[in-house]
């Protein structure tokens, strides 16, 4: 149950305003969450926060941001970002152009490392575009 609540957080943390994930784009959500979480370590209730738009500088967030990207193919593992897969992913009823917009502003922003970058990318994403999904 709490790996569902996690999984529900991350999701709004991603995307919010009335775009609905397809039940495979949920599924896909779930598997990365899960298996990022492991990967990383991050704790719950860091995940909890970044839903809250408390991004935390928490190595354990900016590992899990890395594993998902990677996973869901939006970030290589250099850390960059491949604006067209993202576009991709985005589900009906998403303004594609605002995204790609905040997408292509964003895809500047460089850490120290790949997890540092992934994690910059997301913050600048979440602040650039009201474009957030929920399910």
């Amino acid at each position: 149950m709490k790996t569902l609540l996690v999984l529900a957080a991350f999701a709004a943390v991603t995307y919010a305003n009335n775009v609905h994930l397809s039940q495979s784009q949920k599924d896909k959500v779930q598997q990365y969450t899960v298996e990022c979480m492991k990967q990383s370590g991050v704790k719950p209730e860091v995940l909890a926060e970044a839903k809250k738009q408390n991004f935390k500088d928490d190595e354990a967030l900016k590992k899990f941001m890395l594993c998902f990207f990677q996973k869901s193919g939006i970030m290589d593992r250099d850390g960059r970002l491949n604006v067209d897969v993202a576009l991709s992913k985005l589900p009906q009823g998403a303004d594609k152009a605002g995204v790609k917009k905040a997408l292509e502003e964003c895809r500047t922003k460089k850490g120290r490392d790949s997890a540092d970058t992934a994690f910059e990318v997301f913050k600048c994403y979440h602040r650039a575009t009201p474009t957030h999904v929920v399910f």
